[in-house]
């Protein structure tokens, strides 16, 4: 698009001056025509011919200029009205002039709205009927007829062309929004995608980096304080088979990011098993959509973690329900036997429950989590 807008100012630089050779052009014409139309049995045009034409000729460029370099309403009103006025009055010497009073009623249509541009043309077909009758003309009755129906023509045919061009302009601002809405579209798009990606990736990698840190914290502990390898052995290998689950996460999670079914059921009972707590669920299963079957997986993956980061070696319960208008998801966990791991405790950076948040409320669902009688407690619904 950018390599295109050379070459349109380039065609509409073109165009300007083709249309200004074709203005000055019909100048030269009128003027020559006006010149070589002898004033048979009207007094005075010796003189008063030139002075006219030089008027006309003046309102003419005046016009112009000021459509050119985008003059005020004052100046290219006062130009026209120059125009015909000086053109009305050499009707009465030459018939020809009435150009003039057309090509001004044209301007003023194009140029104005319409009680200013029938302001022009009135002026143009009045001065071309006084002009007539004081000069006692021989052609009066048809110079005047001629020049008031070349004021009407143009006057019609300047106001035909604002409205097409006005027409012109509103169809180009509109073809402007639609591609601002369009880029503003696919902006907030791309943002969504990016959010979406970056969710992904928190639930993933928070999860199973997680699960890691403590295996690892608690080998490291067997080392230092036991010295029992054959124990420390055993939890290396765990963060062996959690690095594994974290792989089948990572194609999980690119499973839900190319749209394809989530079986809830089945995905909550492996990772139940996988972190040792025990899953209740309630009701009749059904099929949930991908993003809203995602969503739950993830709320109940994002509370294990927490509570594994949060309240290491609290008892944790999952419960999956499928009610008549919602399926929900609820994770407690009770108080930490063991205290709160510090350094655990202080990663994620609170982007967990946020992007939960943000998952669910992009499907119509919600999320709460806080403090109860029985431990901490999220809970995560979407419609059914």
């Amino acid at each position: 698009m950018d390599e295109r807008r050379p070459l349109d100012r380039l065609w509409a630089n073109r165009s300007a001056l083709r249309l200004t050779a074709m203005r000055l052009g019909g100048l030269g014409a009128v003027v020559w025509a006006v010149t070589n139309q002898p004033a048979k049995g009207v007094a005075g045009g010796a003189l008063a011919v030139p002075l006219l034409l030089a008027s006309a000729v003046s309102g003419w460029l005046g016009w112009m200029a000021a459509r050119r370099f985008g003059a005020s309403f004052r100046w290219s009103w006062a130009a026209l009205l120059v125009l015909a006025a000086a053109g009305g009055a050499l009707v009465g010497y030459a018939p020809v002039a009435a150009a003039f009073v057309a090509v001004a009623a044209l301007g003023a249509g194009i140029a104005f709205e319409l009680d200013a541009a029938l302001s022009v043309a009135a002026v143009g077909a009045l001065g071309a009927v006084v002009s007539v009758l004081a000069l006692s003309a021989p052609w009066a009755g048809e110079v005047v007829a001629e020049s008031a129906l070349g004021a009407v023509a143009g006057l019609m045919a300047g106001m035909s062309r604002r409205q097409y061009l006005s027409r012109a302009h509103e169809a180009e601002q509109l073809l402007a929004e639609r591609v601002r809405a369009d880029a503003e579209r696919d902006r907030a798009a791309a943002l969504a995608e990016r959010n979406r990606l970056g969710r992904e990736l928190h639930d993933v990698l928070a999860h199973s980096l997680g699960a890691l840190a403590v295996q690892l914290e608690a080998a490291g502990a067997v080392l230092d304080h036991d010295g029992d390898t054959g124990r420390a052995g055993g939890l290396v290998h765990e963060a062996r088979r959690l690095a594994v689950q974290g792989l089948e996460e990572t194609r999980r999670a690119v499973h839900a990011l190319r749209d394809e079914p989530v079986e809830l059921g089945e995905q909550l009972a492996s990772l139940a098993a996988r972190e040792g707590a025990p899953l209740e669920v309630r009701g009749s299963s059904r099929a949930l959509p991908p993003d809203a079957g995602m969503a739950l997986y993830r709320a109940v993956q994002e509370a294990l973690t927490n509570a594994r980061k949060h309240a290491p070696g609290a008892p944790v319960r999952i419960t999956l329900a499928f009610g008549p208008a919602s399926t929900s998801v609820v994770v407690t966990n009770g108080a930490s036997p063991l205290g709160v791991s510090s350094e655990l405790g202080a990663t994620g950076g609170g982007f967990g429950l946020q992007g939960m948040r943000e998952r669910l409320e992009h499907v119509g669902g919600r999320v709460e989590a806080g403090a109860g009688p029985a431990g901490f407690r999220v809970e995560a619904a979407v419609p059914a």
